[in-house]
């Protein structure tokens, strides 16, 4: 190669297009598939977990017993429905037993972990991990008193 050819090759202008392309344009081609847990929640999923005897482990409770608890909910007429804001709040209503109760509060999301600044029972902070989330449904995994729970939303 001689030097008038690695001029042209090599060119600051073509290393500066090429270095554009490569910022701007490719990451520009690749599909944002980030969801957002903004908008309105209705809760369509409750798995119990109870402590297996053996491995000492957190298991979901048996499909008969769950059956039980997913039937009594709804004996109860239980429903309830999150909304988060982009202002960083949320509000919960819930309606069980002909009562509805409506709670408004601040959330923070950092990763997979959701604070809805629930306050502390028996000295117990609730935890909330966002286990799965699509434009339609979220899974989050909740322990509450060393308990996980298995809660599901879709989105309405």
């Amino acid at each position: 190669m001689n030097s008038k050819t690695k001029q042209i090759f090599f060119s600051p202008l073509k290393c500066l297009f090429v270095t554009f392309i490569f910022i701007v344009g490719v990451p520009g081609i690749e599909k944002c598939n980030a969801q957002s847990i903004i908008g309105k929640w209705q809760r369509d999923l409750t798995v119990v977990y109870t402590t297996d005897k053996a491995t000492g482990k957190q298991v979901p409770l048996s499909p008969d017993k769950q059956k039980q608890y997913t039937d009594a909910a709804a004996e109860r007429g239980y429903l309830e429905i999150l909304e988060f804001k982009s202002d960083g709040t949320y509000t919960s209503t819930v309606t069980a037993g002909g009562e509805k109760k409506v709670h408004s509060e601040h959330y923070s999301l950092t990763g997979n972990k959701l604070d809805l600044n629930i306050p502390l029972v028996m000295g117990e902070k609730t935890y909330i991990t966002i286990a799965s989330l699509t434009s339609a449904k979220m899974i989050w995994d909740l322990v509450f008193m060393k308990k996980l729970t298995g809660v599901g939303y879709k989105r309405i």
